[in-house]
């Protein structure tokens, strides 16, 4: 770099085409290359292949855990409908390549997308993702992943969503879930509730985006207990992503019924 600088870049590229075998280096195209704007793909359900007659099935996973049962049945699913192949995803979930289309239907008639592993979950939960948290990690502060299910879970019954909305949980600052590249991300700390005890908690962060368009999220929130983030979410998901109330949104239907009704 210092050469560099001292130099110029044009006395350095051509020192470098010197010693090179053609004493040639070719100059940068003048037009872009790769292309920076990208839509980020959604591979849970069933997407075709560039392979004719192929398909891929992406599977839900709840927070990525996985027990030995299901990954037998798993290992079973993709000898018996794909190429015996699995692939897992940085979002802990499944895809099983290479399915005949002819048998799509047969592999999602099976019992373990119909009752655990669905193609086609809900709008949070497709998007929601989990560290190991204090159950099985010494370094994290919180439990995650059966408090990331509860709360997501408890989520739903209040709001209504027209869009995915990507909801990341890591247990400590070391954050192996990724908070800050999460449209809301969620950090394990020790806090004090309402009471003035010691419980878990969380700190907040906002607005992270992953691909051509990325960055990295905002502290929204310190140190909200855990159990106190239901509505803590529930305002977010509304003042931010558009998510109606499901009160409301039962008064607007039943004001169409009874509009409808009357017409």
């Amino acid at each position: 770099m210092l050469v560099v600088l001292r130099q110029g870049i044009e006395a350095f590229r051509s020192e470098v085409e010197r010693r090179m075998p053609q004493q040639m280096l070719e100059r940068a195209s003048e037009e872009e290359l790769v292309q920076k704007e990208w839509e980020r793909r959604d591979y849970l359900g069933v997407h075709p292949q560039k392979q004719p007659g192929l398909s891929l099935v992406g599977l839900h996973i709840p927070v990525g855990r996985v027990q030995a049962s299901d990954m037998f049945e798993l290992a079973r699913l993709a000898d018996e409908y794909g190429s015996g192949e699995l692939r897992l995803t940085v979002e802990q979930n499944v895809i099983i390549p290479n399915v005949d289309n002819a048998r799509v239907e047969a592999l999602l008639d099976e019992p373990l997308l119909k009752e655990r592993f669905s193609p086609e979950p809900s709008l949070l939960m497709k998007g929601l993702v989990a560290c190991t948290g204090n159950q099985f990690c010494g370094q994290a502060i919180i439990e995650t992943k059966a408090r990331a299910m509860k709360v997501t879970e408890e989520v739903e019954k209040r709001v209504a969503l027209g869009r995915p909305v990507r909801m990341h949980w890591t247990g400590c600052p070391n954050s192996c879930g990724q908070v800050q590249v999460a449209d809301i991300g969620f950090m394990g700390c020790m806090t004090r509730d309402a009471e003035g005890k010691v419980c878990e908690g969380a700190d907040i962060y906002l607005g992270g985006r992953i691909g051509s368009d990325s960055h990295l999220g905002d502290l929204h929130k310190k140190a909200v207990p855990c159990k106190d983030l239901v509505p803590v979410v529930v305002d977010i998901l509304v003042d931010h992503f558009g998510a109606v109330r499901r009160e409301r949104e039962e008064d607007e239907e039943e004001e169409q019924q009874q509009q409808l009704g009357g017409n």
